[in-house]
Formats: C-alpha cells, sequence, structure tokens
C-alpha cells in the first residue's frame, strides 16, 4: 500500500537500502498481530498502520528512530509473538519517506517517521523464512536491530510475494479501539484517549515548543507527573500528551513518594 506525498513539516528521508528489524507486542484480542491496544496501563499506538506512522503518538525506540533519519536505513520490518512458545513472526513493513521532529525534538531523539508504502501480511513465522533470513530474524535481541542491504531486500521481495492485507490490520485495529470503548468509555485507557488516530490528530504532535530539555522515556516507578496541572499518572511509557489537561510534552518522571 502506498500512502499520499506529505509536505511540511515533513522533510523527505533518502534511503539508504538499509533497514531495522523492530519487536512489538501484539494484541492477544486480535484476529491479526496489531499492535497491542489494550495493553494494561500501556496501550500501543505502534506501529500505527492506520496512519502509515511510527513515533508520531508514541515515544516508542527513540534511538531507532533516531538513527532511522541519520542513516537513511528506511525500512521496518515488524516482529512479534503471537503465541507462547512459538517464536516471533514476521508481519510486515513500513518504507520510511518522511521524517519530522516529535512533540519532544530532536534533543530527545523523538522523531516522527511516516511511511511512503506499507504492507502487512498473513504472518510468517521467522524460523520459516530462508536460512540466512530466518537466522538474522530468529537471533536474540530485544527490541531493535539493524539490518544490512541484502537482508532488507530479500525480506522485502518475501513480503511483496504475499497479499496485501494492510486493509484488513487497519479494520482490526479498529475492532480492538471500539471493543475497548465498549469496555471502559476509552479507545486508549491509559492515555484518557476516547478515539482512534487519524491524520486529523497529527498537527498536535509536531515539534513546536522550542525550549525543550532531556527528559527520560522510562520512569521506574511508571508514574509521571504533568509539568501543567502537576497531575500524576501511572504509564509503562512516557506519553507525549497529559491526559488531564492535554498539554503536550509536559510529563516527566514522578520521584518515589510524590
Amino acid at each position: 500500500m502506498e500512502t499520499h506525498i506529505l509536505d511540511a513539516p515533513w522533510r523527505p528521508l533518502t534511503d539508504n537500502g538499509m533497514g531495522y528489524l523492530s519487536v512489538y507486542f501484539s494484541e492477544p484480542l486480535a484476529r491479526w498481530p496489531v499492535r497491542e491496544i489494550t495493553r494494561p496501563g500501556d496501550n500501543k499506538s505502534d506501529p500505527n498502520t492506520e496512519t502509515g506512522t511510527y513515533g508520531l503518538f508514541s515515544t516508542c525506540e527513540p534511538s531507532m528512530r533516531n538513527r532511522i533519519v541519520k542513516d537513511g536505513a528506511a525500512t521496518i520490518f515488524f516482529l512479534t509473538t503471537r503465541k507462547k512458545y512459538q517464536g516471533r513472526v514476521l508481519s510486515g513493513y513500513y518504507k520510511i519517506g518522511w521524517y519530522t521532529e516529535g512533540t519532544q525534538g530532536a534533543i530527545n531523539n523523538d522523531y516522527a517517521l511516516a511511511a511512503a508504502a506499507l504492507r502487512f501480511i498473513d504472518p510468517i513465522r521467522v524460523v520459516n523464512l530462508p536460512g540466512p533470513l530466518s537466522a538474522i530474524c530468529s537471533t536474540p535481541f530485544r527490541t531493535m536491530k539493524p539490518i544490512g542491504e541484502e537482508p532488507t531486500r530479500a525480506l522485502t521481495d518475501i513480503c511483496n510475494q504475499l497479499p496485501d492485507l494492510t486493509d484488513e490490520y487497519i479494520h482490526e485495529v479498529d475492532r480492538i479501539e471500539r471493543f475497548a470503548r465498549a469496555r471502559s468509555g476509552y479507545a486508549y485507557p491509559s492515555w484518557g484517549r476516547e478515539t482512534g488516530f487519524s491524520w486529523n490528530d497529527a498537527r498536535d504532535y509536531y515539534q513546536v515548543d522550542l525550549d525543550l530539555s532531556k527528559v527520560p522515556n522510562s520512569s521506574k516507578n511508571q508514574r509521571w507527573r504533568c509539568r501543567n496541572c502537576l497531575y500524576v499518572i501511572r504509564s509503562g511509557a512516557l506519553l507525549k500528551k497529559c491526559p488531564l489537561c492535554k498539554g503536550m510534552a509536559t510529563l516527566v518522571p514522578a520521584e518515589e513518594g510524590a
């Protein structure tokens, strides 16, 4: 699936032919391995298949996003584990075409990425990939791993030979969001967000505050304080928007006992 051409503040990314393997949590209630929207206390927004973005709405993997922008390793292959003890599967890829600074700015390696093309497929167990690719994808690594030109090209070819199920994934995201909203009143309870994501939301997540400081991407106690309203939330990851006052880039780790 190809996407539309983006204009400012998005900037084109030059593709150097290399890529990344990126591991994500997938939704146990879903028919297809979409992101784990119902993950308790840490609702996931990436990979954001409905907009074809990564890191626009979330703070996931800032170091990978930073290196993609700096090095032009433009293809992200998504891996996840659907069933315990069955290993990881390859679910699809993004071919990144554009980037812009996110709410946390370049000082925090917060670059939002947008795909020029994306394709999600009937997932393939990585152990069933051709030998060299299976070894690359099966070797233990935690969240992300850079790969060279040859495996990037080979994995892209494999995905492109299979039916494009991207629309099915997007429909499944919508179904899970509606399920979550029916149960809690929110599509993303840990975000205080009632709806899903679309390009209409993007403008709020661009970098606009030039006076930014370094902010840790994780909190030891999973507690975050808003510098605007002083509200303290619990979240497994740093959120870009305060769930209460909706201030952008205002959350910082809350000290123990605070």
